[in-house]
């Protein structure tokens, strides 16, 4: 049996001291070990004021865990993360991150190192026919602590601690993730990432939790969990239970239990503490649904667009144009003629959307959809948003050649968005306390 502790969140250090005493965490730490901390920073803003709540790893459960390894008389901790940034600055978001979130004092405390993996050295590892460049940072530890947020995801279904090892990859590994292979898909290429790095410790962050995730846009709640296991397959399993989805269902868990000759339930499972996990939370959507129709998905339909078609998304779409396609969606929400109806436009993403034929016009956004799509005899009026990321100025040629009208400071609205329109829905609320972060 695996233990999992699961512990409601009530004080500060001691929540967490007792989840990792009573699933023995510890046990087998060298006071000599080297200590890699892999959180979830999934996205930063610098100098915008965006909801973190349930999207990060709350900054008060990471500094818990340092101090406790002091305690412990670990010496040697680094904290690593990689981050997808779209323009590369001087400094890396995760260094903006960590100083927006206070965890520079750690560094000047306790001695903590911060590292950017994305700007550190990558080893190539292969697990049956996948091959990642993985941290060598993280795969030179002694002890490997996964801190994971317990939240849903629209490509994944759930978020936790084998899709969190993703940000150990570089960018080249994550792109080969999100592939156009239905069967050695997104799901199969996660499932090997438990093999690839085996964390010593899984800490799962519930304090806040999100559904429809990875980002800002799903809905967080205030949940006071925290999930502890020294097997990270186990922990896997409890917080998918606890948001309220079968791990059975979740493909890439399903994988990972089946090459490991595990069940894919709680069956070897020895639950700790909060017992009843099937009841802590109410079930966490993990889906953005697409409108009966199937034209456009649910909630742009909604909102009433007339003249677009937008196919359902799928899992072959990296992060780049995950993010991206905030600017398309805002662009038809936003545009100032978008009550007269669009000229029967049609938006394809990712790897595998293929275009119907049918439609006036076809955007093809980002470089995969361009390379695949960009010579199809079927497009009647092709309009390319080309790069990897895509590139903002082609977005802006893009909507105007096929007539949809962007108000004129369209791309610094949404850059601001996160602030402005998505941190409106927790402001004044007690249970969204922005000192966790």
């Amino acid at each position: 049996m695996h233990k999992v502790a699961v512990v409601r969140y009530a004080k500060p250090y001691e929540s967490l001291k007792e989840a990792i005493d009573l699933s023995d965490g510890f046990e087998g730490l060298k006071r000599d070990s080297r200590v890699f901390i892999k959180p979830n920073f999934v996205v930063w803003h610098d100098k915008v004021d965006f909801p973190k709540y349930g999207v990060l790893t709350t900054a008060r459960l990471i500094e818990d865990c340092v101090i406790l390894l002091l305690e412990y008389g670990i010496k040697d901790i680094t904290i690593g993360e990689g981050i997808v940034e779209f323009e590369k600055g001087a400094e890396s978001l995760v260094q903006l991150a960590s100083r927006g979130m206070g965890l520079d004092s750690l560094k000047r405390r306790y001695g903590v190192k911060i590292i950017d993996v994305m700007r550190r050295p990558f080893v190539k590892h292969t697990v049956d026919d996948v091959t990642f460049s993985l941290s060598k940072d993280a795969l030179e530890s002694d002890f490997v602590i996964d801190m994971p947020v317990l939240k849903t995801h629209a490509q994944a279904k759930v978020s936790l601690g084998i899709k969190n090892l993703k940000g150990l990859i570089d960018t080249n590994s994550r792109k080969k993730s999100h592939n156009a292979d239905r069967v050695r898909d997104l799901d199969y290429h996660l499932s090997k990432l438990l093999e690839m790095v085996s964390p010593s410790l899984s800490i799962v962050d519930g304090i806040y939790t999100l559904e429809k995730g990875p980002f800002y846009n799903g809905k967080a709640h205030r949940s006071n969990i925290i999930i502890v296991s020294k097997d990270l397959l186990s922990a896997d399993l409890v917080g998918s239970t606890i948001l309220g989805i079968d791990p059975a269902d979740v493909a890439y868990i399903r994988q990972a239990a089946l090459k490991n000759e595990r069940k894919c339930d709680l069956s070897e499972v020895e639950i700790l503490g909060e017992t009843d996990v099937k009841n802590l939370l109410p079930p966490h959507k993990w889906q953005f649904p697409q409108a009966e129709s199937g034209r456009l998905p649910a909630a742009l339909e909604k909102a009433g667009l007339k003249g677009v078609t937008i196919p359902e998304q799928d899992n072959t779409v990296c992060t780049y144009c995950s993010i991206f396609i905030n600017y398309v969606i805002w662009g038809l929400l936003l545009a100032t003629n978008k009550d007269k109806g669009f000229d029967d436009v049609e938006i394809l993403d990712g790897k595998v959307q293929e275009p119907s034929g049918t439609h006036r016009h076809t955007i093809l956004v980002g470089q995969c959809q361009v390379n695949k799509n960009g010579k199809n005899p079927l497009l009647k009026h092709c309009v390319k948003i080309k790069g990897c990321p895509p590139r903002k100025d082609d977005f802006l040629r893009a909507y105007s050649e096929v007539g949809i009208d962007l108000p004129d400071n369209f791309l610094d609205w949404v850059d601001k968005s996160p602030e402005t329109l998505f941190m409106l829905k927790y402001l004044n609320n007690p249970e969204f306390d922005p000192s966790f972060y």
